[in-house]
């Protein structure tokens, strides 16, 4: 049987419903933090497990936490919050961007191969307690069950082709699904093909923040690849409205690729949850952006398949069953 691989072990495909592809509740540090400031700090665990609690009341199984490696990632929230709200979290192991990193950090110094060797011990070992921030290593008991990677605006970086290249590494030898942070959703073609000459299966590739890209015909050339996109911007207006968002699910049903497409949140910020005074929460695609497919013209049929069939398929092991 299939599986996925949350904190709390393997669970089977079929048990992890309406999932959210691309999401963050703990951040307790970090480069994001440095770089963005304390909109980017999300330390609370209570507020965490409140807005868990939203995104639960509105129908939702499974989040995709995909706070990586050096980016205020911590694992014991992760699990103890998995544990308190009976939700499956997918955790992450992997990198950001590469401006979020200092030039002393390991990504400039460790080999390729020594990278993804840290990535596949997240996977089967454990999740290291203190993030590699340090010479100690104390592994905790929740895994990773995606690998995450990165693309800066416009271009890969040269520590950025390192990254993509451990987690290809890394997916080849585990089975999980590689991630992508693609800024303003630039870079995904050049991203694909660095990972594919990894030897990542395409059905193992998932690329973030797609639809802050909504070209129509770049989304076609990507999905034809055989990956997965998430569209993970509904309620930020700041980037584009819902209805250009929906319009693009609504296209790519039409052009025959709606098996390949997966929503999520990418709330990575306090102002984006209601447990920390802002908006739109954790229930806002449930509640309100699902709905909109509905009413314009999206099948029952289709909107299942992007809140839960598809997700079970992208997340899945592609080499072990359990």
């Amino acid at each position: 049987m299939k599986f996925v691989q949350t904190v709390l072990g393997k669970v089977p495909i079929n048990n992890i419903g309406k999932t959210d592809s691309h999401e963050h509740l703990i951040r307790i540090g970090g480069g994001e933090v440095i770089h963005g400031g304390n909109d980017f700090l999300m330390d609370s665990v209570d507020n965490a497990e409140k807005e868990i609690s939203l995104y639960k009341n509105a129908g939702g199984d499974t989040i995709v936490e995909m706070t990586p490696c050096g980016s205020g990632r911590d694992i014991n929230s992760l699990v103890k919050l998995s544990k308190t709200s009976k939700i499956n979290i997918i955790a992450t192991t992997g990198f950001h961007k590469s401006e979020l990193y200092d030039r002393t950090h390991f990504l400039y110094r460790y080999s390729t191969e020594d990278i993804a060797d840290l990535l596949i011990k997240d996977i089967e070992e454990g999740i290291d307690e203190y993030d590699y921030a340090g010479p100690i290593v104390r592994r905790s008991k929740g895994k990773a069950g995606v690998i995450k990677a990165a693309a800066s605006y416009q271009v890969i970086t040269e520590i950025e082709k390192k990254e993509l290249k451990a987690a290809g590494i890394a997916s080849v030898k585990t089975g999980f699904p590689v991630s992508l942070h693609l800024e303003r959703g630039t870079m995904a073609l050049e991203a694909v093909e660095i990972l594919l000459q990894t030897g990542v299966r395409p059905d193992n590739i998932i690329l973030g923040h797609i639809d802050r890209n909504p070209d129509l015909l770049y989304h076609k050339k990507i999905a034809s690849k055989g990956v997965y996109l998430i569209y993970d911007g509904p309620g930020r207006i700041k980037y584009y409205t819902d209805e250009v968002i929906s319009n693009l699910f609504k296209n790519m049903e039409n052009e025959g690729f709606g098996s390949q497409i997966l929503i999520g949140g990418d709330l990575g910020r306090r102002s984006y949850f209601k447990s920390y005074g802002g908006g739109p929460g954790l229930d806002y695609n449930l509640n309100t952006f699902v709905p909109r497919l509905l009413e314009i013209g999206l099948s029952e049929t289709s909107v299942r398949n992007i809140c839960c069939e598809n997700a079970r398929n992208a997340f899945s092991n592609k080499i072990y069953e359990i």
